[in-house]
């Protein structure tokens, strides 16, 4: 919907609007300058009431029907700026909860301790990415101001998507993985430290954006401990999401991260010769044990480099599902194996009876394809000798060890 400052939205209008659906305020600096974004916020599933100006966004706020649940306006307006009308929303007790976005197409100095001093939740300068503006709608939208934590699922906002969009604000915080599975911590623009599989630095960073995966938490406050590392929005956008776009169409149409691979040796050296020679970091890691997620977090190649070396391999037949070949190895062994660790009686052994006629019945150990060995255990007869006494005991010292 669109009002200009010469046609505020009526009450009636509001009550048509679609129902069901978070509504964002977008305050334009003139007609249609935002038109990109207000469909970006529709797609995403916003109900967007776009109005030009500081005096209409006013009037829409002090209208009767439901209010917006975020505010997003521009720095430089025809009728004032966002900094004032920002201010104008925090005094009025019925608007001063409402979270506000301030983008500026110009950036000052000054704009970030402006935007502080009127509570601004965030402020993004230009070149403004529709997505971050977005992500952080998601992430902010029904939420009062001032509120330092927000929680979340991957499925609703990736980590990637809300990566980018804080760096692109001023605001300090973590986002904090449920169940323990890891964090980072970003400052001004900045990420400067992360923690992830038992890993930390920029490592664990990545990985965390490729495979953390559920719950988690924006928690904003100072950010004052030094840091691992520090990774500016340009370095992310252009180096570590540009790898993981590439994670991301493997993992759509290649191999499942739970499979379990090993290696097909004999078809290894027919192919050898053809693969790079730092291949073996990435063949040694295959043990038919290991899921291709827990290699792919072992394996010192960015994620992108091993999923793409993996499924190489995997196209050439050097790396084979491990069920198939231990079904080929139980196919091709089958009953042969000797049951050395399987003892059984003979067709023609009879139970030993302590006290009856089979107690010196022999007792047969088979081995499988090895002869067979007949212990005989004499019955110790009233008055036997020391020579038969030490055979017994040897005999049954034997069988201890037996």
């Amino acid at each position: 919907m669109y009002a200009g400052p010469e046609a505020p939205v009526k009450a009636g209008s509001r009550r048509r609007a679609s129902r069901g659906r978070p509504r964002v305020l977008l305050v334009d600096s003139a007609p249609g300058a935002h038109v990109a974004l207000a469909a970006a916020l529709a797609e995403a599933g916003f109900e967007v009431l776009l109005v030009a100006g500081a005096q209409a966004a006013l009037e829409s706020l002090a209208g009767d029907g439901a209010a917006p649940q975020l505010i997003i306006t521009e720095v430089e307006l025809q009728d004032g700026d966002g900094f004032s009308l920002c201010g104008q929303v925090r005094a009025d007790a019925r608007t001063a909860h409402l979270p506000v976005l301030l983008l500026a197409r110009r950036e000052e100095d000054f704009h970030r301790d402006l935007a502080g001093g009127v509570g601004a939740d965030d402020y993004l300068a230009h070149p403004v990415d529709a997505r971050d503006v977005v992500a952080l709608a998601l992430l902010k939208a029904g939420r009062r101001s001032g509120d330092a934590a927000f929680e979340t699922r991957t499925e609703r906002l990736s980590l990637p998507d809300v990566a980018r969009a804080l760096l692109a604000g001023v605001r300090s915080g973590r986002v904090v993985m449920a169940e323990g599975q890891g964090w980072f911590a970003f400052r001004h623009g900045l990420v400067v430290d992360a923690v992830f599989n038992g890993e930390r630095g920029s490592l664990a960073f990545r990985r965390m954006l490729c495979f953390g995966s559920g719950g988690y938490s924006v928690v904003l406050g100072p950010e004052l401990h030094k840091g691992s590392f520090t990774m500016d929005r340009p370095y992310l956008c252009e180096t570590v999401l540009h790898g993981l776009a590439r994670f991301d169409a493997l993992r759509a149409r290649g191999l499942p991260l739970a499979s379990r691979l090993t290696v097909d040796f004999s078809r290894l050296a027919e192919v050898l010769a053809s693969l790079p020679e730092d291949v073996g970091e990435v063949v040694r890691l295959f043990d038919g044990r290991r899921t291709l997620r827990a290699m792919l977090l072992e394996c010192q190649f960015p994620e992108a480099v091993a999923y793409e070396a993996s499924t190489r391999l995997f196209a050439l037949g050097v790396l084979v599902p491990a069920c198939l070949v231990e079904e080929r190895e139980r196919a091709r062994c089958g009953a042969t194996v000797p049951g050395f660790f399987e003892p059984t009686l003979s067709v023609d052994a009879v139970p030993v009876d302590a006290g009856g006629a089979g107690a010196n019945a022999p007792f047969t150990l088979v081995g499988g394809a090895q002869p067979p060995v007949i212990l005989d255990f004499p019955k110790k007869g009233p008055g036997a000798s020391s020579a038969v006494e030490g055979l017994t005991g040897a005999v049954r010292s034997d069988d201890a060890g037996v």
